[in-house]
């Protein structure tokens, strides 16, 4: 007699409270084990939360020792800059003092009895004003030719002409094979249908590309015409460009052998190359400083200045002698860097 009798259950309804029962157990013990798997999930998140935290308060240290650190860095480095200040400003003016007391030697020195000043710009006979001379009708005449550029622009001019021509050509020929087709064929054959579209096509591009010619035989006939007075200046010119080249490498190689003796010697700088130039050539840019220093006194022979103060002189008329006032204006820029 099962437990159930006494309350007048049939079996049907006790196995039935009973699979509820084990049903509730289940759930029971399911609920328990999800409960403490929680519980322990829980407690991973607050060691996890109290880590954090720990680490936080430890960045919070580290960003203020860096503030602390950066603080420091910033005052030291405004100390060492006002440090590094005082020295420039203290460089300078001893440079100042040093500038004025070398002024003052050099002036005692010129004035000394016996003292000798080089002379940078002596041409006995002008030949060297000769070989400057030569080098500014080379440059003039090279300056009449068209450059690189100019000539690639006239010669694209001519090549669009050419290509436009050989296109036209090009459909042209499509049309006559096939109007051949066309005139060769039946109503129905199948190479009509195809030679009609060919022949359409073609006829309407071989229109645009006359227009185009059209258009384009004006500027490629004046490219050719400014590519043919090209080609014969060059050749007009050619002798004097490359005397004028020849030139420059002479006269060059003469005042680098007189600027060397001069600055090897004893004997004084004129006042007008050190007031450009100073004394002698830096260490770090000595070549590019010889170099300029050769400008100059390529200028001066070849423009006969004799000023004794002025590296270049009085400024050109820029209206009369374009070319000088040019050059003129070019080595004042680059003076800038040696004075």
């Amino acid at each position: 007699m099962s437990g159930y009798d006494s309350l007048n259950l049939g079996e049907e309804h006790g196995n039935r409270i009973d699979a509820l029962k084990r049903s509730q157990d289940t759930f029971e013990r399911n609920t328990d084990y999800a409960l403490s798997n929680l519980t322990s999930k829980l407690s991973d998140i607050e060691e996890t939360v109290e880590r954090l935290e720990d680490r936080g308060r430890s960045t919070t240290r580290r960003f203020d020792t860096l503030e602390t650190d950066l603080h420091e860095a910033k005052e030291s480095a405004e100390a060492r800059s006002d440090e590094l200040e005082e020295s420039i400003s203290a460089t300078e003016t001893g440079l100042e003092r040093l500038t004025t007391r070398v002024s003052a030697l050099e002036r005692h020195l010129r004035q000394a009895e016996g003292a000798v000043v080089v002379d940078l710009d002596v041409d006995r006979g002008g030949k060297l004003r000769g070989l400057g001379l030569a080098v500014e009708e080379g440059l003039a005449a090279e300056e009449a030719l068209l450059s690189a550029h100019q000539r690639n622009v006239l010669q694209i001019r001519i090549t669009h002409y050419q290509q436009a021509r050989q296109a036209l050509a090009g459909h042209r020929s499509t049309v006559r094979d096939a109007a051949a087709v066309l005139a060769s064929t039946a109503a129905g054959d199948r190479r009509r249908k195809k030679a009609e579209q060919e022949f359409t096509k073609a006829a309407a591009e071989a229109h645009k590309s006359q227009e185009r010619i059209g258009r384009l035989a004006e500027s490629a006939q004046g490219a050719q015409a400014e590519q043919a007075a090209d080609h014969a200046r060059r050749a007009k010119s050619a002798a004097t460009i490359e005397a004028g080249q020849r030139a420059r490498t002479q006269l060059r190689v003469r005042l680098r052998s007189r600027l060397s003796d001069a600055l090897t010697g004893t004997d004084l700088l004129p006042v007008w190359f050190t007031t450009a130039l100073g004394p002698m050539a830096p260490p770090r840019r000595a070549e590019e400083w010889l170099e300029t220093a050769l400008d100059v006194l390529a200028y001066r022979v070849t423009h006969q200045v004799t000023d004794p103060v002025l590296a270049l002189g009085s400024a050109p008329n820029a209206s009369q002698a374009p070319r000088r006032a040019a050059r003129f204006n070019e080595l004042k820029r680059v003076l800038r860097d040696w004075g």
